[in-house]
Parts: structure tokens; sequence; C-alpha cells
């Protein structure tokens, strides 16, 4: 009997939490994009620039997580649409204006893909999507 119930219990169990893990909305959400929603509601959280946006809620877009290379520098690089702005240093300062429409991490080989690598190894790549005829955030 006891040994009834322990298989019963530890199926309930893994039924739950099985369940629990499909009806959360943290789930279905995109970790390689932050929405005209989340930029919002940070800016009127007093966030004042991407690189502190994106360290707070994407930390791991920041990371470089080992040199590719012992010759060159591995490094995550920064887009404004498709105008390269530089590293990830191009985030200080760029400011969390209406502008910016959504903000995507791409992967070292969606990185790729984009113009202006150069002579790097490129770990991602954090691509700034702003109005057409928004400008730039930079002070």
């Amino acid at each position: 009997m006891t040994r009834k119930l322990l298989i019963v219990g530890v199926a309930a169990l893994l039924g739950t939490s099985a369940c629990a893990g499909t009806r959360s909305g943290a789930s279905s959400r995109n970790l390689n994009v932050i929405t005209a929603a989340e930029l919002e509601q940070h800016r009127q959280a007093g966030v004042r620039d991407l690189y502190e946006l994106i360290d707070r809620i994407r930390p791991r877009w920041l990371a470089i997580r080992s040199d590719r290379s012992l010759q060159l520098e591995t490094i995550v690089l920064v887009y404004q649409n498709s105008s390269r702005l530089g590293g990830i240093e191009a985030l200080r300062g760029y400011l969390l204006t209406p502008m910016i429409t959504s903000i995507r991490y791409l992967d070292a080989a969606q990185a790729g893909l984009l113009p202006g690598a150069g002579s790097a190894h490129v770990e991602g790549a954090i691509v700034i999507m702003t109005d057409v005829g928004g400008g730039t955030g930079r002070r």
C-alpha cells in the first residue's frame, strides 16, 4: 500500500511540475529580444542607458564566455539597425529613448553574417532597432 501511494505521489508531483512549466508566461518569452513594452517599463523606472538596461535584465548578452584565440580578441558587437557601433562599450551613454523599438541578441553564428566583424572572433551581437528617421540615442 505504501509503495502504491509513493508511486501515485511521485506521478502527481511530476504532472504538476510539467503543467506549471507550460503555464508560465516566462517560458514563452523570447530571451533574445527586449520588446518595446520592456523598454518603456525600464525607461519609466529610471534606467538611463542601454548598458545599464542590458546589465539588469539580460546580463548574459554582455558576457564573453571564453577567448577563442590567443591572437584575436573575442567580442560582442553592437549595431544600430544595420550600422556597426562597436563593442559593448558603445551601449554606455546610449540613452534609452522612445525611438528604440526593440533590442535583439544574435548568437555567434547569426552575428557572423553581419557586416563589419573585422579581425576578431565574434561571440554575438546586440542589435538596437530604432525608428527609421530616429537617429541615435547617443549623448
